[in-house]
């Protein structure tokens, strides 16, 4: 699933328009944007790769099949549930912006490209809501979650990723 919106960015690349939106306030209004670049297009892929690459090393501290770090089962099952939602909500969500983008130079999918957007949005909220919800039972903090030292630096590395995308996004980006 993480791999559907890169291969659609990739087919619809050569006919994207020149300029991309960087943020949009609501649906369908763009309120910065940026000269089309393979930077600029992949992205948000890319961002949202990131974020499960974030769910992962989370979710694997609440394996059955390794040493976990939830000994009680209920609070571990709950953790589990959480992170496996995001983990399928994150590339969901992806596809729905791959779509989205592809939908713009495609004739088979201009007929819903209106719907791709709340599409979007729909996936986050019931995502987001699911999540809450799978991890009712195990609210924070988490004290039994022990974070090895190489999950510290990837998490921290993902996330110094991330930021550095959301900058350099801004940064190339002028007004609407």
């Amino acid at each position: 699933m993480f791999c559907a919106p890169f291969v659609l960015l990739a087919v619809s690349y050569s006919a994207a328009p020149q300029e991309l939106p960087v943020l949009r306030a609501g649906i369908g209004h763009t309120v910065l944007l940026a000269p089309k670049s393979l930077f600029m297009v992949f992205r948000v892929p890319v961002m949202n790769l990131i974020h499960g690459l974030m769910a992962a090393v989370m979710l694997s501290h609440a394996s059955t099949f390794a040493n976990t770090d939830f000994p009680n089962t209920v609070r571990r099952t709950s953790y589990w549930n959480m992170f496996a939602t995001l983990l399928l909500t994150i590339p969901l969500k992806a596809d729905f912006e791959g779509l989205e983008f592809y939908a713009s130079v495609s004739p088979a999918l201009h007929p819903y490209e209106r719907w791709l957007g709340p599409g979007t949005l729909l996936c986050v909220v019931v995502g987001l809501g699911l999540t809450i919800r799978a991890g009712r039972k195990v609210p924070l903090p988490w004290p039994e979650l022990h974070l090895t030292m190489r999950d510290k630096i990837v998490l921290s590395g993902l996330f110094a990723m991330y930021i550095a995308i959301v900058v350099a996004s801004v940064a190339a980006a002028h007004r609407a």
